[in-house]
């Protein structure tokens, strides 16, 4: 007899079971390590396991009738895209990589695989998303690339070997090093690389210490493919796992034979001139001294000799650097034999050598030397078919008379060196003791003048020049004058040639720029008429790469009209490298300022060039301006330059005009312009203005 159940007890257990699994499932849902995702068929979502909550680190609960682009803005649309294909076609799509963000807006990689739910008629209603968190493991497939290109491209030379020591890898400098390509060392021992240069027990050793300590390094000789036997450092690193058990063997090295070549080559050149070979100062002085010692035992007198090469810089300015460079080599060759007098050959650097002459016994002995060094100087050298001619300027002292150590004796013909170049160029000069007392007012005038601009020692003089034929004033030339604290006015001739050597031409040329312009501006404040000023610039100042921006910056700070300022340039400064000072001075024209050409006639200007050049005047040289009237050549010089003006459209200026006969041959020449003590001197500013006043 079979019992019946109460129904209402029965629905009671169906519950219950019911509810046990609920909760099962329940706990499963959420303790899967896998991001589960349930969706609707608009991309919104209906639920999300813990999993979700922990790799997003917002509560699960918040998640519920949220929609993608509302939580994921920059990757819902991808999304969907993937949903729609799974919730239009009933199958599932698996393996998608893809991007999405947690609240810290941290982008995460996740692998997601979607399958649809279907319901039981069949009809998709949403779609259920696994995803795996792959961000660590994403970062470590992008740092694979990485590390391999820092493998292969390292300089260093690395091998790796297996547990049995066998190539397993090897990169680019490897090869590069050893001659041995991958593919011919894959599985081999690094044994083939033996030079053989050592013996059993170094080996022992090295592997001892690779067991005990994990690592070796030191010098190895080594052979490469070739058979080149050399000598590198070599570390060998033993590559555990995290248990601590031997996986591979890394292995670094440098060749270090380069490293010795190259401090072989750093001790050359502590001694040596890198470009001529010969000795540098450091052994000069040392020779020197070596050669003073055996000379207080012997009596005898050693010579110094400095050597400076005459207008060198104009090789390297015409022709350029790398022929000076030629040039330089070719001489060092042959001083260096010239004499078998001479114990040392030296350079300093530049274009100036020295030589010791030892063992002399009287000053007159080192004269032959002298003319031994000038005729290996002075012998032609050929450049393509341009044959170049070079001289030089010799200073010489001499032991025990001119000095007790090397660094005086050096000093000293150095000084006599530069007397030479003084007094002409191509000869030499013994050293006297006035010599000193010259380069030392020299040195003097030189500290004076690096501070005469800060104490406002300088000052501008003006000169007028006028129409030929009028006499009216249609122009001024601004000079500059030194004012020395002694009072005493410094001429230009003793000081300019110094601001240009020492490089002082810059500022100073910037103030008389800008002074010029501003006086011109304080002239028309005066009511004077308004005439053009001109301004000297130098070769140094033409080249300097900011010239052209201080030029304009000087006309917008001043005020003055471009066309009352006119730049002189002289004709060696125009005719240095034709091509860039057209384009220079066209960049001055194109600003409205014109530009006067100084001192023509006393270089080598080329006519084909000087047409191209945009000029308003030419200005004849006061040395041809000198005794015109008597001066048959002056007379066509000059004659010649006014033609050359008129048939190029631009006006003539005579300068250094002092009589009245220089006066009226110029007007019988047809001269535009003149300018000179006949008229008047330079001029301090308030002396000019009453000057052209009572004009």
């Amino acid at each position: 007899m079979e019992l019946e159940l109460d129904p209402t007890i029965a629905q009671e257990i169906v519950t219950l079971e019911l509810g046990n699994k609920v909760d099962e499932y329940e706990k499963i849902f959420h303790l899967i390590p896998i991001q589960i995702w349930y969706k609707d068929t608009k991309n919104n979502i209906i639920r999300v396991n813990k999993q979700v909550e922990k790799d997003l680190g917002m509560p699960a609960s918040d998640f519920a009738g949220k929609s993608t682009e509302e939580l994921f803005p920059a990757y819902s649309a991808k999304y969907y895209e993937d949903d729609l294909a799974v919730i239009n076609s009933g199958k599932p799509k698996i393996g998608i990589i893809e991007q999405i963000n947690n609240v810290k807006g941290e982008t995460l990689w996740v692998h997601t695989s979607k399958v649809p739910t279907i319901n039981s008629e069949g009809i998709v209603t949403g779609l259920v998303a696994l995803t795996i968190n792959i961000t660590e493991s994403k970062k470590l497939e992008e740092q694979i690339p990485i590390w391999a290109k820092i493998f292969e491209g390292s300089g260093e030379a690395i091998s790796v070997t297996d547990t049995e020591n066998h190539f397993v890898a090897v990169n680019r400098a490897f090869s590069l090093t050893t001659g041995y390509s991958p593919e011919e060392v894959m599985g081999q021992n690094p044994r083939l690389l033996k030079s053989g240069q050592h013996d059993p027990i170094f080996y022992q050793n090295m592997w001892a210490a690779i067991i005990q300590t994990g690592f070796w390094e030191g010098e190895i000789w080594e052979k490469r493919k070739d058979g080149v036997i050399y000598l590198k450092w070599l570390r060998i690193d033993q590559i555990k796992d995290e248990e601590g058990n031997l996986i591979n063997y890394l292995a670094r090295f440098t060749d270090i034979s380069e490293k010795r070549a190259t401090e072989e080559r750093i001790r050359y050149l502590a001694r040596h001139d890198a470009l001529t070979g010969l000795y540098n100062r450091e052994v000069l002085e040392k020779k020197i001294a070596k050669d003073l010692k055996k000379a207080r035992r012997s009596g005898n007198r050693v010579g110094v000799i400095s050597l400076n090469l005459d207008r060198f810089k104009n090789i390297n300015d015409s022709l350029g650097h790398k022929v000076g460079d030629e040039v330089l080599k070719e001489l060092a060759q042959r001083l260096q034999t010239c004499s078998k007098k001479i114990s040392l050959t030296a350079r300093f650097g530049g274009d100036t050598f020295n030589f010791i002459v030892p063992a002399i016994s009287q000053k007159d002995e080192i004269i032959p030397v002298i003319h031994e060094i000038m005729s290996a100087i002075e012998k032609p050298l050929l450049h393509g078919q341009l044959e170049l001619i070079v001289t030089a300027s010799i200073g010489v002292s001499i032991f025990p008379d001119d000095g007790e150590s090397a660094e005086v004796l050096i000093g000293n013909a150095d000084t006599a060196m530069h007397t030479a170049k003084e007094n002409g160029r191509n000869f030499y000069e013994f050293f006297e003791a006035n010599m000193n007392e010259y380069a030392a007012e020299r040195l003097i005038l030189e500290n004076d003048l690096r501070r005469a601009l800060a104490r406002d020692e300088f000052s501008l003089f003006y000169q007028p020049q006028v129409d030929s034929k009028t006499e009216k004033v249609i122009g001024v030339e601004s000079l500059i004058r030194w004012i020395h604290p002694t009072g005493k006015i410094v001429s230009p001739g003793d000081f300019i040639p110094i601001l240009e050597e020492t490089g002082l031409i810059i500022p100073v040329g910037k103030w008389v720029l800008a002074e010029a312009c501003r006086q011109h501006k304080e002239w028309i404040g005066l009511g004077l008429p308004p005439i053009p000023i001109s301004v000297n610039i130098s070769a140094i100042q033409f080249k300097d790469t900011d010239f052209l921006q201080l030029l304009a910056k000087t006309i917008e700070e001043s005020g003055i009209e471009p066309g009352y300022l006119e730049l002189e340039l002289t004709e060696s400064v125009v005719m240095r490298q034709p091509e860039f000072v057209i384009k220079q001075l066209e960049r001055i024209k194109d600003m409205g300022v014109n530009l006067a050409l100084d001192d023509f006639g006393t270089g080598f200007s080329s006519l084909s060039y000087l047409r191209y050049f945009p000029l308003d005047r030419l200005k004849v040289d006061q040395s041809f301006v000198r005794g015109l009237s008597t001066d048959s050549v002056n007379q066509a010089i000059v004659a010649s330059v006014i033609a050359l003006g008129k048939s190029l459209g631009i006006n003539t200026i005579a300068e250094g005009v002092e009589t009245k006969d220089e006066l009226s041959f110029l007007r019988k020449l047809d001269c535009d312009e003149i300018q000179g003590y006949y008229f008047s001197k330079p001029l301090p500013n308030e002396d000019f203005v009453k000057w052209f006043r009572s004009r």
